[in-house]
């Protein structure tokens, strides 16, 4: 009983390690990261566009 109460939550974190690491493979491998990079540059250019139009708004008046 006592090597379980030294030796359980290394063992539950280990499992808990290779499930995340397996989801995240998993989720590579199925593509689901593809694209995340072009909504961050779209969210950016946004951004930008509203940033620009704030300071021409502000110089006009």
């Amino acid at each position: 009983m006592t090597d379980f109460e030294i030796l359980g939550p290394y063992l539950i974190a280990l499992m808990m390690s290779l499930g995340a690491l397996c989801v995240f493979v998993w989720g590579v491998l199925s593509g689901a990261f593809n694209g995340a990079d072009e909504a961050a540059l779209r969210f950016f250019r946004t951004e930008m566009d509203h940033d620009r139009a704030s300071h021409t708004e502000t110089a006009g008046e």
